[in-house]
């Protein structure tokens, strides 16, 4: 017998109505290069909530982030730090959403950093400036 719980939201639920009518905020991150879980499958989902729910409702309460050079949990190339805790806390608390998010390198290139892209933007370099710096770069499509 299911619980309660696991009758209200399920994994591949894209009508996630109710959550968000409750104030729900979800913060979704997935590295571009994890070996474990393909990235198409989360932009399939993020998709699918567009689909089922419209742009409006789903920006209100999602933020879905691609990384770039992140595996599935750490990994040596690009190792991304990021106080999504905060973020989180300020939106559902404050009322403020998530604006210029930065990940930090804490493997490949200690301190590197870029900034996170909300989907299906991804970082751009202006060309010009220090590679390693968020502000050396710029949200852009494809």
């Amino acid at each position: 017998m299911r619980s309660s719980i696991q009758r209200r939201i399920q994994p591949t639920d894209a009508n996630l109505t109710r959550f968000m009518r409750r104030g729900g905020k979800l913060l979704m991150a997935h590295g571009t290069i994890d070996q474990t879980v393909s990235t198409r499958a989360t932009e399939i989902y993020y998709q699918r909530l567009l689909f089922t729910m419209g742009f409006g409702a789903v920006e209100s309460f999602v933020r879905f982030y691609e990384i770039p050079g992140l595996q599935h949990a750490v990994g040596t190339e690009f190792n991304a730090s990021w106080d999504s805790l905060t973020a989180l806390e300020n939106w559902v608390e404050h009322g403020t959403p998530p604006v210029h998010q930065v990940v930090t390198d804490t493997a490949g290139v200690p301190g590197r950093t870029r900034p996170l892209c909300q989907y299906p933007t991804w970082p751009g370099y202006n060309g010009a400036g220090d590679v390693n710096s968020a502000a050396s770069f710029t949200c852009v499509r494809g």
